[in-house]
């Protein structure tokens, strides 16, 4: 039987956070407060009645938490339509910018500052290698940011998905590769996302750059080579679709949690991205609610960005690079409907009936002991 995080916290919860309180943030508490209350009456909802077997039917809404492994499934549907639409007919590469494994501390101390620096330097190198090699064109592309590896560990990196064309915004016209497989080599974008990330520690934030030690501050040299790998991504719809399951959703799905094995461990399904082959860990509950925490974004933060020529300000552009490829504008996403909402005992239709009105709470501090 499948286990749902909301039931691990339940019983877990408590006992972790009085156990780590000095690690746990603002962030981390509205997380848990959101899981433990999705579609339950605490947060209200609508009742219906069946027109044919005259049952009544709770339907209490979601939390839609970005951390919640049962929200996000229609969001993430939209998202993807929508993205889809604004696909170019070019080929499309996607890059991947990782983080070093000797900067990740940093990055769990700053979650904040240093996945802002990651999406944003990323994307202002390969601004740069482009711009040098085309001659001052624009690409255009999405970045988004990916907290977690297969067994939900902490690796940090960012996905772009890049159509094969800049534009020149000066003449007004396109510039493509010289090869449809190629767009550019990867070892100068990781040259130069390694300088910006080590500028922008020294010049903006100091007070961090202070606290690497001996082995952090020589990985941002020179003389080591980080991990950008560039590859070709087809018509970029497969692409797109591989990113959207890490755009609106957890670090994990619902379905990978089994449950308990004997000794009350937790076991998560998990493939191997060497052999591909699927296996199952077991995890101390406490260790599982660790790594779940570690990829809660801060509030407000943005894992999704649009730079160059699909930045939102940028929609003339992109209608005129449309116009040189042939298209005379940019078709209308096909959004998924909604599932019909049935009565689960005979499949018969559903009469709404009235809003049931959420459980308002004081607020007050965490009761942790």
């Amino acid at each position: 039987m499948a286990l749902h995080l909301a039931d691990l916290l339940g019983e877990h919860w408590l006992d972790y956070a009085r156990a780590h309180r000095q690690n746990l943030n603002a962030d981390h508490y509205r997380a848990v407060r959101r899981v433990l209350a999705c579609r339950t009456a605490q947060l209200g909802g609508r009742l219906y009645q069946c027109d044919g077997c005259r049952s009544k039917h709770y339907a209490y809404h979601s939390c839609n938490h970005r951390s919640c492994p049962q929200c996000g499934a229609l969001d993430q549907q939209v998202w993807t339509a929508k993205q889809e639409a604004r696909l170019l007919p070019v080929p499309y590469f996607m890059a991947t910018f990782t983080l070093p494994e000797q900067l990740r501390p940093i990055c769990r101390a700053y979650p904040e500052i240093l996945y802002q620096l990651i999406l944003r330097e990323s994307a202002a190198a390969f601004q740069d290698v482009t711009a040098t090699k085309t001659g001052a064109a624009r690409a255009g592309f999405t970045s988004v940011l990916h907290t977690w590896g297969r067994q939900i560990q902490h690796h940090p990196h960012v996905h772009l998905i890049i159509p094969g064309v800049a534009w020149d915004p000066v003449g007004r016209r396109l510039v493509r590769p010289a090869k449809d497989s190629f767009l550019v080599h990867f070892r100068p974008v990781a040259q130069r996302f390694r300088s910006r990330i080590q500028s922008a520690l020294q010049n903006e934030h100091p007070e961090i750059h202070a606290q690497l030690t001996p082995a952090q501050k020589h990985v941002l040299t020179p003389s080591k080579e980080w991990n950008v790998q560039l590859q070709h991504a087809g018509s970029g719809r497969t692409a797109l679709r591989y990113l959207a399951r890490y755009v609106r959703r957890s670090a994990f799905s619902a379905k990978r949690l089994i449950g308990y094995d004997t000794r009350g461990n937790v076991l998560l399904r998990w493939t191997s991205s060497a052999t591909g082959k699927t296996d199952v860990m077991a995890l101390h509950p406490h260790e599982f609610i660790r790594r779940w925490l570690i990829h809660i974004l801060p509030k407000g933060f943005t894992r999704v960005r649009h730079y160059g020529f699909l930045a939102s300000a940028a929609r003339k552009s992109r209608l005129h690079i449309r116009l040189l490829l042939g298209e005379l504008g940019e078709p209308a996403p096909k959004l998924p409907e909604p599932a019909p909402f049935t009565c689960q005992c005979c499949g018969g239709a559903l009469t709404f009936l009235r809003e049931i009105a959420p459980i308002l709470f004081v607020r007050g501090p965490p009761l942790i002991a």
